[in-house]
């Protein structure tokens, strides 16, 4: 009974986010092409705006549940710092570390890949396989805006923003053990990390969401590469081989993202090869893997035929 509405309004969000892209096409024929080309770049924010709205409407329909799956997220990602912590203080360190100076690493990668999965969640393989094979796809397709801008802002999910917001809380607490004086400059730091690791987990996601439109199965391989990365950059990148090293540094930026951010708010020079002299190189390993995924994912749009054929 309560699901009825959520329905409507977004069935009604689409509708009106169709409605807007065709009217991009009337200044089109009236002004010329550089008219054409803003009245179609509003109609996208316009229409993206219009189901973005409608996502959010639907994920507060019922408050207490939404309350409930949020803090669970959190509690996930706290329960995980736990497990940290009780590990490195068995130890006294791992690699030079304290406890505190390797919550801020978990705590950067839990807060970046909780923004990812909040507009990303439906990226994941096993979602994008069920609508391929459900035939769910071919409606997507039938929209006037991106597939990628319909699936990220039409499947918000607020829920995931826990992982965010224990984040950033684990980032406070460990920030002030490890002596992290919150400059200017470090906020931007942190800020800047945070960024790089949303867009290197949204990118994976985007990788794996174009390699299932070809097996048509979910893949563990992503979930590995997801998972396994922001599990690996939540402790010091000394611990791993250099082949492991380069796959996640190079490959899949996470240590781009995360750890040489860390060793600048941390005031560490890191080993030979991944010091923190690196920090401008953070932005473009993370920009380096969304091209890719971005040109993965029109070649998979490229390659799909339809439930059908």
């Amino acid at each position: 009974m309560e699901a009825e509405p959520v329905e409507v309004e977004y069935v009604d969000a689409e509708a009106a986010a169709e409605a807007t892209a065709e009217r991009a096409a009337e200044p089109a024929a009236a002004g010329g092409a550089g008219a054409g080309a803003r009245a179609r770049a509003t109609a996208a924010v316009s229409a993206y705006g219009a189901l973005t709205m409608a996502s959010l409407r639907s994920n507060v329909q019922r408050p207490s549940t939404l309350v409930v799956r949020g803090i669970g997220s959190a509690l996930v990602a706290l329960c995980e710092a736990v497990g940290m912590v009780l590990l490195v203080n068995r130890f006294g360190s791992i690699a030079g570390w304290r406890t505190p100076e390797i919550i801020v690493l978990a705590a950067l990668a839990f807060t970046g890949q909780g923004l990812a999965q909040a507009v990303g969640s439906r990226l994941r393989p096993d979602d994008v396989s069920l609508l391929i094979r459900r035939g769910t796809f071919d409606q997507v397709l039938t929209r006037p805006i991106s597939p990628l801008g319909f699936m990220v802002t039409g499947y918000v999910e607020i829920r995931l923003l826990g992982r965010f917001l224990a984040g950033v809380g684990l980032l406070a607490w460990a920030g002030r053990g490890a002596g992290i004086v919150w400059t200017p400059a470090h906020l931007a730091v942190a800020a800047m990390a945070i960024a790089c690791c949303a867009v290197v987990v949204f990118s994976v996601l985007v990788l794996g969401a174009a390699l299932t439109f070809y097996t048509l199965q979910g893949s563990e391989a992503v979930n590995v590469v997801l998972d396994g990365g922001v599990y690996l950059t939540g402790y010091p990148m000394e611990l791993y081989g250099s082949a492991l090293r380069a796959v996640f540094t190079w490959v899949f930026p996470f240590a781009l993202a995360v750890y040489v951010p860390a060793l600048t708010l941390l005031g560490r020079s890191g080993p030979r090869g991944l010091g923190s002299g690196l920090l401008w190189v953070a932005p473009l390993g993370s920009a380096w893997l969304a091209a890719i995924a971005w040109l993965a994912w029109r070649r998979a749009i490229r390659h799909y035929v339809g439930a059908g054929s």
